[in-house]
């Protein structure tokens, strides 16, 4: 399976309204070759959030998400297989931005820094 990368570009935009009112902006980077495994990847960031998603061709995927205030880190694997896929995972971000509500099976953790004295 070939995941279409660039739909990724075309579901951030498709949600703008959605992320504005969150205060997020995005930076779709163009796919990479990344070794033979194409990757695409979205980073966002607002005065509350930062991070990025991470796609590879074969629909392989990766949110990381900080907290910016305490550099609480939410990290969540996916495997895609469509477009559907693609919309929850952005659906499953913009709860967490939102209303703080941590994906299931997600990983949350500390950011290094944080324990830095």
């Amino acid at each position: 399976m070939n995941f279409p990368l660039d739909a990724l570009g075309s579901a951030v935009a498709a949600r703008a309204e959605a992320w504005e009112r969150l205060g997020l902006e995005w930076r779709i980077r163009p796919v990479a070759p990344n070794h033979g495994k194409p990757v695409v990847v979205g980073e966002f960031e607002s005065a509350t959030w930062m991070g990025d998603v991470l796609i590879w061709i074969s629909g392989e995927a990766e949110l990381d998400a900080v907290r910016v205030a305490d550099e609480q880190v939410i990290s969540k694997h996916y495997d895609l297989t469509g477009l559907d896929d693609l919309e929850a995972l952005l659906g499953e971000l913009g709860a967490l931005l939102a209303a703080g509500r941590v994906p299931d099976a997600a990983v949350v953790r500390q950011h290094p820094s944080a324990h830095a004295s």
